[in-house]
C-alpha cells in the first residue's frame, strides 16, 4: 500500500481557511468582510490576521484620514494590539528562529522610540 504524503501546514496563510477568507474578500469586498469580522465575538486564527493586515496597511501606508484621529485613539489601538500580542507570546512561548526572532526584535526595537530616556529627553525639550 501506498503511504500518501500530506504536506505540514507551516503558516495560517497557507491554510485552507485563510483561503476561503481570501475567497470570500473577493466576492463580497474588503469592508464588508471587516464589518463582518468585528461583529462577530470570537475570531478563527485567520480572520485575527486578515484584520492585522488590514491595520498594518492602514497605518504602514499613514492612512490620511488615520491621520485625522485622535491620538489617544492610536495610541488605545496600538495598546489594545500590544495587549493581544503580549497575551499571545506569554501563553504560547513558540519556538522560533533566528531570522524571525531578529526581524521582530528589529521591529521592536525600532518601536521602542519615544519610551527609552534618550528619546524621551529629545521629546521633553521639543516640548518646552
Amino acid at each position: 500500500m501506498e503511504e500518501k504524503i500530506v504536506p505540514l501546514i507551516s503558516t495560517v496563510y497557507e491554510s485552507q481557511d485563510w483561503k476561503e477568507l481570501e475567497q470570500k474578500e473577493n466576492e463580497i469586498g474588503p469592508e464588508k468582510l471587516l464589518d463582518e469580522i468585528i461583529n462577530k465575538k470570537v475570531w478563527t486564527n485567520s480572520e485575527i490576521l486578515w484584520i492585522i493586515r488590514r491595520m498594518i496597511f492602514y497605518y504602514g501606508k499613514k492612512d490620511e484620514i488615520l491621520k485625522n484621529a485622535p491620538v489617544d485613539r492610536i495610541f488605545t489601538n496600538m495598546v489594545d494590539v500590544l495587549r493581544a500580542f503580549y497575551i499571545l507570546l506569554d501563553r504560547l512561548d513558540p519556538e522560533v528562529d533566528d531570522n524571525l526572532r531578529s526581524y521582530v526584535c528589529a521591529k521592536l526595537s525600532d518601536a521602542t522610540w519615544g519610551i527609552n530616556d534618550n528619546t524621551r529627553s529629545y521629546l521633553y525639550k521639543m516640548k518646552k
